[in-house]
């Protein structure tokens, strides 16, 4: 892979409960997911940013925004400025699976 397909550049929500093996299961934000309080999220943006979504005070998101980079293939870095970056976030990703519906990310 020597860029991103372009259906990674949008929000997804972790949906925890299709975890397995390492590997971390996201899903469109804007599509409907079981009830769960507090679901951390991303959103890749095609002009090398992203945003790291957190569940906040309320359960809503908060961001922490950085830049992504593809370092190899089927990897992406992932840079927080200055302390900017969310307890236990990770610094990258192996892209395992990208479709229109799902994401699947290992961290690294």
């Amino acid at each position: 892979m020597t860029a991103p397909p372009a259906a990674l550049f949008r929000r997804w929500v972790h949906v925890r409960e299709e975890d397995a093996a390492g590997v971390r299961v996201f899903r469109p934000a804007d599509r409907p997911l079981p009830p769960a309080r507090g679901r951390e999220g991303i959103e890749f943006r095609s002009d090398g940013t992203f945003a790291d979504l957190r569940p906040g005070p309320t359960d809503a998101p908060v961001a922490s925004v950085g830049r992504w980079s593809l370092p190899a293939p089927a990897r992406i870095a992932l840079t927080y400025p200055p302390g900017a970056r969310s307890a236990g976030a990770p610094t990258g990703y192996e892209i395992v699976e990208v479709t229109a519906d799902l994401l699947r990310l290992r961290p690294i």
